[in-house]
């Protein structure tokens, strides 16, 4: 008779073995548990405790801390408008510059200013692809009205005109330079041929009824002429056997005419006394302009790396440089750079950027109180605008 196997369950038996068996394990983390702890306690609370032992000097009254120098916040000095009298100071620049526009014509050149009056000749293209000046531009600022003057024309273009309140004097020039010196009467309407000019563009300047410039009459002379824009009589004040002085145009301010003689040396002449001085600068002199404050002039050709000079009298300094033109008002000095027109006032030394941001400017010319100056970022057409930067008085 066969007997059937009988076996005992051992699950709990397992069980019961592996909990011993794990024992050990858990005792040792939780003793490295507390270890842990244990050292992070003395580092958070211990070690701060005992450095700070040597920070602190005790009596036998009470603990004294040793005190640590503090440095006070200094007192803001309250700050002034370092430019209160200047009217450039805060301007919005949008609201101060005026656009001269002129349908009629598309270009413009050798812009001036007399008193209220921005005058400059202007044209169109011609079918030999030069420009034509054949009318004057008079503006007047103070009302922004235009009008075109039609002055006598025997050549082709209106250059350098110089007025005043009786006398228009301008060259009537020929396509490659020459044609005639100009003098029109703004009363009678009257035309006189002041001279034939051969060769070149002569400026002119005038003063009550006489007429000054520097003309080419060789192959290396040029002369100064002074010219009676009544009868006609002319005189030589000076010659130039070369050299580049004769390239410097000549300034009047008020009865005073300024330019640099054939031996390089700024000079004065009064045109009412006769009498004439010598400037004290040194170094090369171009183009010089003037005004009841003193000189400004240019020490290069209109070079890139020349540089605009200011004398006023006592001293000479340096204004700008890479500068190539600029021109003299009330107070200031304003000058072209880097396609921005700036404004230097002499009096104290500032200098403002009166090109807006989105613009790209190029001096034309100025004078008195005003400068003007040709938007370029568009080329389709000369646009003409002007501002009153003169310094208050």
């Amino acid at each position: 008779m066969k007997h059937e196997k009988r076996y005992r369950s051992t699950g709990k038996i397992g069980k019961y073995l592996t909990r011993f068996r794990i024992m050990p394990w858990l005792e040792l983390l939780l003793v490295l548990g507390f270890l842990a702890a244990l050292g992070w306690a003395i580092w958070k609370f211990a070690v701060p405790f005992f450095n700070n032992l040597g920070s602190h000097a005790y009596s036998c009254q009470k603990t004294v801390e040793t005190p640590v120098p503090v440095t006070p916040e200094p007192t803001p000095v309250p700050t002034r408008d370092p430019y209160p009298d200047h009217p450039l100071y805060s301007e919005d620049l949008r609201s101060v510059q005026t656009e001269i526009v002129i349908p009629e014509y598309q270009y413009a050149t050798d812009v001036c200013v007399y008193h209220d009056t921005i005058y400059a000749p202007i044209g169109n293209y011609t079918p030999d692809g030069t420009a034509a000046f054949v009318r004057l531009l008079l503006y007047d600022t103070a009302q922004k009205q235009q009008t075109f003057l039609k002055l006598p024309l025997t050549y082709k273009s209106i250059r350098f005109p110089a007025m005043n309140d009786e006398w228009i004097v301008y060259l009537d020039a020929a396509a490659n330079g020459g044609g005639q010196m100009t003098a029109y009467n703004r009363e009678t309407q009257e035309m006189r041929v002041l001279k034939v000019v051969h060769t070149g563009l002569p400026k002119p300047v005038i003063c009550g009824d006489t007429a000054f410039w520097i003309e080419r009459t060789g192959q290396s002379r040029d002369k100064l002429f002074a010219v009676d824009l009544k009868s006609g009589e002319s005189a030589t004040l000076a010659i130039f056997d070369g050299g580049p002085y004769a390239l410097s145009k000549p300034f009047m301010f008020g009865s005073t005419l300024l330019y640099v003689a054939p031996d390089g040396a700024l000079t004065t002449l009064d045109v009412e006394t006769g009498k004439s001085e010598t400037v004290p600068v040194s170094g090369y002199v171009h183009d010089p302009q003037m005004n009841a404050d003193g000189i400004a002039f240019l020490d290069s050709d209109h070079t890139e790396d020349g540089h605009i000079l200011w004398y006023d009298g006592q001293r000479t300094v340096e204004i700008a440089s890479g500068a190539v033109d600029f021109v003299l008002g009330n107070g200031f000095i304003a000058y072209s750079r880097f396609d921005k027109n700036y404004v230097y006032y002499y009096g104290d030394g500032t200098t403002f950027c009166t090109t807006r941001s989105d613009e790209t400017a190029m001096l034309l010319g100025g004078g008195e109180d005003v400068i003007v100056w040709m938007d370029v970022t568009w080329r389709d057409k000369d646009i003409m605008e002007f501002m009153t930067v003169g310094e208050k008085k």
